[in-house]
């Protein structure tokens, strides 16, 4: 059998696709790579001019030339041509770039039964554990927030998108396909579906788990935000399978629109994947779970009742592609948790910890649910957290707002400013309290300490927006950050201690 590492040098040894396979040419060209950025060496390699929110790649195809392109796709014309370059001009040259990729790397995701995720909230847990419960029974691939991963654990997460652009999709579909993968689960944004970067992927499975307000600063109102989701249902075959959560009014919309062969989960409604009975405590979860007249039930690891939602999505989409639920039913209460995610700090302290990503108003309504589900009326709820810059600003209001409301006391601190000011941010998000004042502390690890310090034995302590990232992004990029869990089980063992 192919080890891991024969698999990955075989993809970084020189491959060739002639450029006719792809365009409506007589020009006999070899193409070795597909060039994205004009600016660094990449010989024998094909430039798309692709236009873009700022950057009209037509101004970089002499760049790219010098660089080593020897094609160039275009769809504006061009003035000056030099000799021995194929010139192909298409009326899009970011759809000819992603059939391009799918082509190059051999059609990947033909090859795989490809699932793909998407919803607001959710996408990269049920992806994670999508694929953690697959690689029991097969090889399976991950692409998505957590970076990629199959086999053993191969992570790029320089990759720095949930959906990656298509050259390195398709190029990972490949060393999955390489590998073995007979599965890969995909999570799909709706930046990804709206920008093309998924166009060329066969879905064989699509999970829709919710719809809340977000990423307005591209979408700009809800209704253009779903529109972008349903791309992925649009893009199904009439035996493709729709999972969806109708609990969620979204879900019923796409419900009456999809074609494909619908499958539904939900808590409330009635439908072909029902939870009842759910009782939610500090270290697992319970529920029965309504399948086909059948009851099962569950008891998992997950927390917190949104994590039920996606647990079921799990079990739908394992259970319709082959994997029965009396299989997999050994796994589910020791499940392989997304890190950072309703995770859970059990340093040996007597109050509890939580770090979550939660950074929109609607994870803050869920995350501070699940802190009051296990959090006594006469104890309290703290609260850390900041506010990213450069992105949806209305998100800032709305967490705010929520923390206001649900906690007993708040610790406003650093997150990712992008090219904003982290004190300005945090001080906009301190107008927007009327019950608390919350106390600023930039610093992170010293703002989780001092909410450590505050804390008393039942109380719980909510770490939000950083998840398990190990950086912090600022104008110059990315700067190292020892973790929330680091940091705050360091703050737990100098409490233990007595040093704070």
């Amino acid at each position: 059998m192919q080890s891991k590492i024969d698999c990955i040098f075989s993809m970084r040894r020189l491959r060739f696709m002639n450029i006719k396979k792809v365009f409506d040419t007589d020009q006999d060209k070899e193409i070795r790579s597909i060039m994205f950025d004009s600016r660094k060496k990449n010989p024998d390699s094909i430039f798309f001019a692709m236009k873009g929110k700022i950057n009209d790649g037509h101004r970089f195809i002499d760049q790219a030339i010098d660089n080593g392109a020897i094609a160039i796709v275009y769809s504006d014309e061009i003035e000056n041509r030099r000799e021995g370059i194929v010139y192909i001009k298409v009326e899009d040259a970011t759809l000819a770039y992603v059939s391009f990729c799918n082509a190059f790397y051999d059609y990947p995701t033909e090859k795989m039964n490809t699932i793909g995720i998407t919803g607001t909230n959710g996408k990269t847990t049920i992806a994670w554990i999508i694929r953690s419960l697959v690689a029991h029974f097969d090889k399976c691939g991950y692409i998505g927030t957590m970076g990629y991963y199959y086999g053993e654990k191969i992570s790029n997460s320089s990759l720095n998108l949930t959906t990656p652009k298509s050259d390195e999709l398709f190029r990972i579909g490949k060393e999955m396909t390489d590998y073995g993968c007979r599965v890969l689960v995909l999570e799909a944004s709706s930046e990804g579906l709206l920008t093309h970067r998924l166009d060329q992927v066969h879905f064989t499975t699509a999970v829709f788990n919710n719809l809340t307000s977000d990423h307005m600063d591209i979408h700009h109102d809800m209704e253009s935000y779903f529109k972008a989701k349903q791309i992925l249902f649009d893009m199904l075959d009439m035996d493709a399978k729709a999972i969806i959560n109708i609990d969620d009014p979204y879900g019923l919309r796409l419900m009456e629109q999809c074609n494909s062969i619908k499958i539904t989960y939900a808590l409330e409604n009635d439908a072909d994947y029902k939870a009842e009975n759910v009782s939610l405590y500090n270290d697992h979860s319970e529920f029965d779970l309504i399948h086909e007249g059948k009851k099962y039930h569950i008891i998992t690891n997950l927390l917190a009742r949104f994590n039920i939602y996606n647990l079921l999505a799990v079990i739908a989409v394992l259970n319709e592609n082959g994997y029965e639920i009396e299989r997999i039913l050994p796994y589910l209460d020791h499940l392989d948790t997304t890190p950072g995610r309703c995770q859970m700090i059990d340093a040996g302290q007597d109050f509890n910890v939580v770090i979550d990503y939660a950074f929109t108003p609607n994870s803050f309504e869920k995350v501070f649910a699940f802190a009051k589900s296990i959090t006594s009326d006469n104890k309290k709820i703290l609260a850390v957290f900041g506010a990213s810059g450069d992105r949806d600003h209305l998100r800032r209001p709305g967490t705010a707002v929520i923390a206001d409301r649900e906690a007993d006391q708040v610790i406003l601190t650093y997150d990712d400013p992008s090219t904003e000011d982290m004190m300005d941010i945090l001080k906009e998000m301190k107008t927007y309290f009327k019950r608390l004042d919350p106390e600023i502390i930039l610093d992170r690890y010293e703002a989780i300490q001092k909410a450590v310090t505050l804390a008393k034995e039942g109380d719980t302590i909510l770490l939000l927006g950083k998840g398990n990232d190990e950086f912090f992004l600022d104008k110059n990029g990315r700067i190292p950050y020892m973790s929330d869990k680091v940091a705050a089980e360091k703050a737990i063992e100098l409490k233990k201690k007595g040093k704070i």
